[in-house]
């Protein structure tokens, strides 16, 4: 069993997520949606169920999630000392437009960690703004659940 922070990976899966239950699955070996279901139906009354009909017993699946540690960020305040100030404005009014007011201070202040999807929108302002070279203030990995 993979541990993450010495801690078994079933030990971390997020209250009400959903599980999927299509068995035959050649991915479900390495899906954490299937991981998440032998550890809740074990423990838990009531579960969240991906709809069987929606998935795709595939690469394709929409609703599969890699057993693989990904790449998060947190905070991204040091960015700001890097930008000119009509860069920062620009900079912030996309993404506060992109996350919400308080989702971006969460993010920049590194509260809340920057998903692989939300470092790909910072970084696609990053890149129209020609500022590519920024980095966030620390990286870590973490189940991308």
């Amino acid at each position: 069993m993979m541990k993450m922070n010495n801690k078994p990976v079933f030990d971390l899966v997020p209250d009400g997520y959903p599980f999927c239950i299509v068995t035959d699955c050649p991915m479900g070996e390495h899906c954490l949606r299937q991981k998440a279901r032998q550890m809740l139906v074990k423990d838990n009354r009531i579960v969240r169920v991906v709809n069987p009909l929606r998935t795709q017993p595939s690469e394709q699946c929409e609703f599969y999630r890699s057993d693989e540690p990904q790449v998060f960020a947190r905070g991204f305040a040091a960015m700001k000392e890097e930008m000119l100030p009509r860069q920062y404005k620009v900079f912030m009014s996309r993404l506060q437009n992109h996350f919400g007011r308080t989702g971006y201070f969460e993010r920049r202040r590194g509260e809340r960690l920057c998903s692989p999807k939300d470092i790909d929108a910072i970084q696609k302002v990053l890149q129209e703004l020609g500022l590519q070279h920024l980095g966030f203030d620390a990286y870590e990995r973490h189940f991308n659940w």
